[in-house]
């Protein structure tokens, strides 16, 4: 029987966020100490001041986000064939089929949301984050189907969010595949803005904004590809079977091919236009 649980970004962002945000609160403190600042001296007061503003955000910031994931990393779902189990750092939850309500679900079509279970005072919620949520769901809807229940949800509402969910698992699958190469594409991307804003003499914010063109077209090339792949996902879904297509590879990467060209083409164009306007 399988065991549902959060991706593993979130099982490990509970150890590594205390290290980062940890990290951010000292570091400007290091600062200080290695340039020997003393509170006194003239400029330090700034210096200072921006120590302590980061410690705090860095604080105020982590502490929140890092209790978020480390009370999604403990939870575990199951669907059992009496129940439907749902584990926390806080105990197990056992929701019977037959109490389960009405589904909610508070969802944005391909963009996120969650699905809400209530049986009686118990009421779990199920995000688009849970690694296998497509096939959760379907496990969910054959077992309350099983038993004659199929009045605790609406059809088309589930089959909706089930595609949603189903693009989510795919995309979150995507984002760790690519996910150096996306990183080392933006910083590539900065250097060639670098470059560039030399190159034509730009300086001040014109600079500032071609390094952020240029940092942000990988980004946005990733973003029409996923555009693409959640319209596969929205066309050859099957509401009658409550099936989604299963990713293809080799298809994806020839989108990611023409995607790249055609980002890669477009900035170029762009460079040159820039380039011709400073020239002026």
């Amino acid at each position: 029987m399988r065991e549902y649980r959060y991706r593993k970004h979130i099982r490990w962002g509970q150890y590594v966020l205390p290290v980062v945000f940890a990290f951010g609160a000292i570091v400007p403190w290091l600062v200080v100490l290695a340039f020997g600042l003393r509170a006194d001296a003239s400029g330090a007061q700034v210096v200072y001041v921006l120590a302590v503003v980061v410690t705090i955000v860095s604080v105020v910031i982590g502490a929140p986000v890092w209790w978020l994931y480390w009370r999604l990393a403990g939870i575990a779902i199951r669907v059992q064939p009496d129940a439907f189990v749902y584990r926390n750092r806080g105990g197990e939850k056992r929701l019977a089929y037959d109490r389960i309500g009405p589904l909610h679900f508070p969802a944005a079509p391909y963009l996120g949301g969650w699905v809400a279970l209530r049986a009686g005072d118990e009421t779990v919620r199920l995000t688009v984050v849970v690694e296998g949520i497509g096939t959760l769901l379907r496990e969910l809807k054959a077992a309350l189907d099983a038993r004659g229940l199929s009045a605790s949800y609406d059809r088309g509402r589930l089959y909706a969010f089930m595609k949603t969910a189903e693009y989510a698992d795919q995309s979150w699958e995507r984002i760790y595949e690519v996910f150096w190469k996306l990183v080392l594409a933006t910083l590539g991307g900065v250097l060639v803005g670098v470059l560039f804003a030399l190159l034509v003499h730009a300086r001040g914010g014109p600079m500032l904004l071609w390094i952020l063109v240029s940092a942000l077209w990988p980004v946005l090339v990733y973003s029409a590809a996923e555009v693409v792949f959640g319209r596969r996902v929205a066309k050859r879904s099957d509401e009658a079977s409550f099936s989604c297509p299963p990713r293809d590879p080799p298809w994806e990467r020839a989108v990611y091919r023409k995607a790249i060209l055609w980002g890669a083409g477009l900035y170029l164009l762009a460079c040159v236009g820039a380039w011709a306007a400073w020239s002026r």
